[in-house]
Order: structure tokens, then C-alpha cells, then sequence
């Protein structure tokens, strides 16, 4: 009998994840998301136990949940087959990828071990915490969390409540997204590369040809805010010389008259608390769009612009962009390795995504030299000249 019945459970599972299903229509008329089943080989050890028939029933209860939610586009239920003496095979069916549209229409996609324990992964750029630190993540099946109501937050199922969680954190970042994304498609990204990952809130940013660029870090909690690291890469003396001719900010190109661009956009970005808390005072007293007039229009860095508007004001003029210019003109390869790019390293942490090295990090400051280095390059050929010293201090 309990065979009959793991059987059972099985078959409809199979049957509502199966590849061949066509689109139908669910209670309220709108087309149902179809359940995706992929297959994967593995080995498992030899104590590797079938999940009882009660997470199954709890499983096709709450996929059923999932599948009438608006936002989920895509399920998909992962097959292992394992095969730990080389004669029979098992379906478990215990990983699911979930993948639903944010308010902008971003798509996103959360994965879980579900068992024995839940383990999730997700694309965020912060940790993700149920909100309820009470839901049981191990044997989720027992707790009834395979009764299909919706009826009261507290009693959603496990699997729905995760993905309800997850929208609502998505809505969260709403505005870290969009500016990322302005970022990636109005200017040269040179790291990461493009589609970059969504926990991903660095970007390195072209300058100017040669090689200069910065690197920001924008703050999650305050995306518009000043980023929280802010690093200028192969920025030289000639560069901000020849920017600065360009811009016709230098007479006949005066070397005292060049502006340290570390220095001006310290200052750039030094007063943007004061003048927040004077916008924020100022709206107190009913003059809200004055002080946000006023915080517009000063050349400091200000929430009220997106992050690359700021830096173009701090700049003085537009960015390179993809519209105008070629990724090539801000490229360089090493001076050691010639390459523009390092391979990707073999033990990376995450080897499902195709991962790349860096690119050079610095530049020698000798005009004669004026080449740009992989800090790992340099760090090889330096310890391997015959009169290099180690240093333990």
C-alpha cells in the first residue's frame, strides 16, 4: 500500500510538471505558469534516503499555490538522478528555481534545496530572511505547511511564504535596481561584465581613454546617496591634464592648474549631509520645493539626481557612453601578460556562471613607462627578479 501510494504521488507530480503540458486556464481565467522538471546526474552516498510521501502530498499541494500567484512566470523542479550502486536510478524532486517579475519587470529567480532542510540561494544584494524567524526549515512538511489556504499570512505554506517575501524585498531595492541599470545602459561598464549579477553593486566606470576609470559601490539602503567606496583607477597627472584641456578648464595646459579629480570629488561629495538636513529642515517649514530646488541646482552631489547624473556634474560633462564611443578606446592590456583581461581562476566560488579575471589595476606614474599592470602580474614578475627581498615585517 505505501508503495501504491509513493507511486501515486509521484505520477502527479510528473504529471503536473511535465515538459509537454500545454498552457491552461485556472480558476480566474488567467493563463497557469507552467512547472518545468529539468534532469541532472549525481552520485549519491549510499545513505541517501527517499523523502517520505508526506513531503510529496505537501509538495503538490504547494505548488499548486504557486502556480495561481500573478507575478511567478516560471517553476521549475529539478531531477537527480542518482545511482549509488550503478544499477537503479531515483526521482527526487527535491530543488525547485522559482522565477517572477519585479514592479519594473525585471525577472529574477530564487532556488531552494527543499530536502530534508530548506537551503535557498537567491540574486540579492543582502542577505534574505523569512520574515517570520519562526517558520521550521527542516521537515517542513510536518508542520502543516501542506494545508492550501491563503486565507491568513501566518498559515501560508513554506514554499508560497518564500516567494511572497521575496517580492516584497524586491520592491525594497526597487530603486537600487534602476540605477544600476541606468548606469550599465548609459555608460562604459568595464567590471563587472554586462548582464552583471544582481547582488553585484559595484561598477567600474570608464573616464577617459587610456585606461582611467573609478570604481563606486553603491549603498543599498540609499542608492542615490554617496557611494560608499569610491576608488579612481589609472588616473594620472596626463590624464587629468588632458581632460582638463579638453574640458578648456587649463591654459595652455598648466600643470598647477589641474585639479586632483580625488580632490574635487571629495569636495563634490563632502557637503551632500549638510545640505540634506537643510532640504529636510527647510520641509518642515513648507518650503519643500524651494530646498529641493536649491538642492538641484548646487554643484554638490545631491539625492535628488540619479548616481550618474551626479557624476557627470562632477565631472563637468557627459560620460563616455555606448551611444557615443567604442569600449575598445578605454581598454588596456597589462604590460607584462599583454592581455586586457586575466582568465578566470578555476577554483572560482561560483563555477554555474561564466566568471572573468580582472582587468589592469594600475599604472605606473613614470611618464616614460606610462603602462597599466594586473597587480597579480606585477606581484610574479617583481618576486621573480634576482634581487627582490621578501619582507616580513
Amino acid at each position: 500500500q505505501k508503495l501504491y501510494l509513493w507511486s501515486y504521488y509521484l505520477l502527479c507530480i510528473s504529471k503536473f510538471a511535465s515538459t509537454n503540458r500545454q498552457w491552461g486556464r485556472g480558476m480566474n481565467g488567467n493563463p497557469k505558469k507552467r512547472v518545468r522538471t529539468t534532469q541532472s546526474i549525481s552520485t549519491l552516498s549510499s545513505n541517501f534516503h527517499q523523502p517520505p510521501m508526506k513531503y510529496y502530498s505537501a509538495l503538490l499541494r504547494q505548488l499548486e499555490i504557486l502556480q495561481s500567484m500573478p507575478e511567478v512566470s516560471d517553476i521549475t523542479l529539478h531531477k537527480s538522478v542518482s545511482s549509488p550502486s550503478g544499477d537503479n536510478t531515483t526521482d527526487d524532486l527535491t530543488r525547485i528555481s522559482v522565477t517572477s517579475s519585479d514592479k519594473g519587470g525585471r525577472s529574477h529567480t530564487w532556488h531552494a534545496e527543499l530536502y530534508p532542510n530548506v537551503i535557498m540561494t537567491v540574486d540579492l544584494p543582502a542577505e534574505f530572511v523569512l520574515e517570520d524567524n519562526q517558520i521550521k526549515m527542516d521537515k517542513w512538511w510536518e508542520h502543516g505547511s501542506n494545508h492550501a489556504t491563503t486565507s491568513v499570512k501566518s498559515a501560508r505554506p513554506l514554499i508560497p511564504r518564500i516567494q511572497t517575501d521575496f517580492l516584497q524585498v524586491l520592491d525594497k531595492y526597487q530603486l537600487l535596481f534602476e540605477e544600476l541599470d541606468d548606469l550599465d545602459s548609459h555608460l562604459w561598464i568595464l567590471e563587472p561584465s554586462l548582464p552583471a549579477r544582481r547582488c553585484s553593486i559595484e561598477r567600474r566606470i570608464a573616464l577617459w581613454e587610456g585606461g582611467a576609470s573609478m570604481v563606486i559601490v553603491l549603498d543599498p539602503e540609499r542608492p542615490r546617496g554617496v557611494p560608499v567606496l569610491v576608488r579612481f583607477m589609472g588616473v594620472t597627472l596626463a590624464t587629468m591634464k588632458a581632460a582638463a584641456s579638453v574640458a578648456g578648464k587649463v591654459a595652455n595646459s598648466n600643470e598647477k592648474d589641474v585639479i586632483d579629480w580625488r580632490v574635487s570629488f571629495a569636495r563634490f561629495a563632502s557637503d551632500e549631509a549638510q545640505l540634506d538636513s537643510t532640504s529636510n529642515k527647510q520641509s518642515d517649514e513648507n518650503n519643500s520645493g524651494r530646498a529641493n530646488h536649491i538642492c538641484m541646482n548646487n554643484g554638490r552631489w545631491s539625492e535628488g539626481r540619479s548616481v550618474r547624473e551626479n557624476l557627470e556634474l562632477w565631472f563637468g560633462s557627459s560620460l563616455p557612453s555606448p551611444h557615443t564611443t567604442e569600449k575598445s578606446d578605454y581598454l588596456v592590456e597589462c604590460g607584462i601578460c599583454y592581455a586586457h583581461r586575466l582568465p578566470a581562476e578555476d577554483n572560482a566560488a561560483d563555477s554555474s556562471e561564466s566568471s572573468e579575471g580582472p582587468l589592469p589595476e594600475e599604472k605606473c606614474s613614470n611618464p616614460s613607462c606610462n603602462r597599466h599592470y594586473h597587480e597579480s602580474c606585477l606581484f610574479e614578475w617583481l618576486h621573480s627578479l634576482p634581487t627582490a627581498r621578501v619582507s616580513f615585517d
